[in-house]
């Protein structure tokens, strides 16, 4: 909690380390948690005109920064809007409401509106994209040796193309949300112990949220179209968190040691086919509380 306590002790601390996070994600993507972490904390614990003063230091940085780098403000501009905006509203919804559920929902939106706004904004996108990875693996492969049939590598890059607006929007809604639960764990390690546990432990997304996931799944069987895919992808994603809350839960419930949570992860990594149940668990606790059905351990 030394970082935590570092970036509350004042405007310019906090901006230090969502400036420097953000710069140093660009080599290591999982720093840019730490940037959103560190604005949503101070959120969370401050006010907002605490956070407006914060994030302009840290956007300044960046801009002068990026401005050295790259000759414009790219970097500043791009942190700004898909970043620290979006994780400072999650945020004060969070603070507002201390519902961490209703904070995942407004992510979800968040996540839906990037969907719609690539969608309409760069309608050839995800043929740019395809265009520039087939230039970069049919070299790559090439010169490993590696022989790949190029009617599934075709197919493979045209799926890539139909997916990236929803690939890109999941980028962003999970570095907020990751950065969300940093903010959270650190303020419960301060202030309230186990209480990030308690609140993921019992994390409800809600039949609305589970309907519209399904509602996507579906329309995309019949659909072809980006906007549909990429939508579904989104809702997947939050239905695999809802998934993970549950885990969790089970496991506090039973009261199992921490090797059974290692465990979890280890096997989520290992054997990517374990997501699907995650995401049907995640559906079906919309409308069948499983954490309840799971008997709580007995005390000897």
């Amino acid at each position: 909690m030394v970082l935590a306590r570092f970036i509350l002790r004042g405007p310019s601390q906090a901006a230090l380390v969502m400036a420097s996070s953000a710069l140093l994600s660009i080599i290591l993507m999982p720093f840019s948690w730490i940037s959103a972490a560190a604005l949503i904390l101070v959120v969370l614990h401050q006010d907002k005109e605490a956070a407006f003063k914060v994030t302009a230091i840290a956007a300044l940085a960046v801009l002068v920064m990026s401005w050295v780098i790259f000759g414009a403000p790219v970097l500043a501009a791009g942190y700004l809007l898909f970043l620290w905006l979006p994780a400072g509203l999650i945020a004060y919804v969070l603070r507002q409401s201390v519902s961490l559920t209703l904070s995942l929902q407004l992510l979800t939106v968040l996540g839906l509106l990037i969907v719609t706004g690539l969608y309409l904004l760069f309608p050839s996108m995800g043929e740019t994209w395809r265009e520039a990875f087939e230039q970069i693996l049919k070299p790559a492969l090439e010169q490993s040796g590696t022989r790949v049939d190029p009617q599934k590598l075709e197919n493979l890059l045209q799926l890539f193309s139909h997916a990236v607006i929803g690939l890109l929007s999941i980028v962003v809604i999970f570095n907020i949300l990751i950065g969300l639960l940093i903010a959270r764990w650190w303020q419960a390690g301060l202030f309230n112990p186990g209480g990030l546990a308690r609140e993921f432990n019992e994390l409800r997304l809600g039949k609305v949220f589970a309907s519209a996931a399904l509602l996507f799944l579906v329309a995309n069987t019949f659909v072809d179209n980006d906007w549909v895919l990429g939508s579904m992808l989104v809702m997947l994603t939050m239905t695999l968190v809802q998934g993970t809350a549950i885990m969790h839960g089970v496991i506090a419930k039973k009261q199992l040691s921490r090797g059974w949570m290692f465990g979890f992860y280890i096997l989520l990594l290992l054997i990517p086919q374990v997501t699907v149940i995650l995401a049907v668990l995640g559906l079906l606790d919309a409308w069948v509380d499983v954490r309840k059905l799971i008997s709580p351990a007995t005390q000897s």
